[in-house]
Formats: C-alpha cells, structure tokens, sequence
C-alpha cells in the first residue's frame, strides 16, 4: 500500500527552516515561491510569540481525519488478509495443530493481522514525522525567532524545498 493510499493530506511532507529575523525568513520564502515554485498555501511564516502556530504548523485538520479513516480501513484489512494467508500457508504446510481446529486457525490469524494493522494505522495518523518540525518552530517562537515551514506534496518537491532553504539557514527540519 502506498503512502498516498493511506495519508490523505494534500501537502503530507514538512520542511521548516530558523532564521534570526524577518528579512532572512522572507527572502526564503521568496526562493521558495521563485525557485521551487510553490503556491502562498505551502508557505507559512511563524513569527516570534504567534498565537496561531499550531494552525500554521497543521493547517490539514479536515484532511488528517480523512488519513485517520483511511489508514485504519486500509491497514486493518491488509492485516486481517495477511493474517489469513498466514494461517492458509500454516495449514496448507500440515502442521497438526493447523489441521485440528482450521476454522479457529483462520479466526484467530485473521484477528491478530487485523489487530496489527490497526496498531500500524494508529502510528501513521499520530503522524510521528511531524513532531522535529513542531518542535523546532515552537523553540524558536519562544526564544524570538522567525520559522519557515514549507509544505510539500511529494518527495520530489521536499527535496527541492530542503535544498533551498539549506542555502538560506543552518538550522532546518524535515519529516520523512
């Protein structure tokens, strides 16, 4: 399953860079608008004691409830099917205890996939790659520095925005 079929959000990379001031974190923004070519809605600024950081630095709240959906649907029934491959490898290879009780086998499998799936969505919509970009805009708003965060809307483009911004600052985050 691709990482597209399971996250909902338009924009799912981060790259956030700390700057000193306002002009440096504005002349990045411009490289990035110039240079990598992204729209107004992939660049937000957050300046020293923002009160709206954590919608800047999550603004796809509608789109992140669509990734908690999808992601539990999805990987729920890929580990409920791999579970009952499991148990079908299990029983097709002969061992007696596969053999006594199939149904039970099969039952059993098929839950603990699913169970395991569920868990795996659980860790993708905690969005656990999200957290270096977070915390380091929120340290630098408290100690009154200015932080770009630029999102992406594949790897591709997170690369590119990573390459510019490291031009422009030594101190720059990304997510996976």
């Amino acid at each position: 399953m691709s990482q597209t079929a399971v996250i909902s959000e338009e924009f799912p990379h981060r790259v956030s860079a700390v700057f000193p001031n306002q002009s440096l974190a504005d002349e990045a923004c411009e490289a990035l608008r110039n240079e990598v070519e992204l729209k107004e809605k992939q660049i937000e600024l957050v300046r020293p004691g923002d009160l709206g950081l954590e919608r800047k630095l999550e603004h796809e709240t509608t789109n992140m409830a669509w990734t908690i959906v999808r992601s539990h649907v999805g990987l729920g029934i890929i580990g409920f099917v791999a579970g009952l491959v499991l148990a079908a490898v299990l029983w097709g290879a002969g061992f007696e205890f596969a053999a006594t009780r199939p149904g039970w086998l099969f039952i059993l499998a098929g839950a603990v996939g699913a169970v395991i799936g569920l868990l795996a969505a659980g860790l993708v919509s905690v969005r656990p790659d999200h957290e270096p970009v977070i915390l380091r805009a929120e340290q630098a708003a408290e100690r009154g520095q200015w932080t770009v965060v630029a999102y992406a809307r594949d790897e591709d483009e997170k690369h590119r925005v990573d390459e510019v911004l490291k031009e422009h600052s030594t101190r720059v985050s990304e997510s996976i």
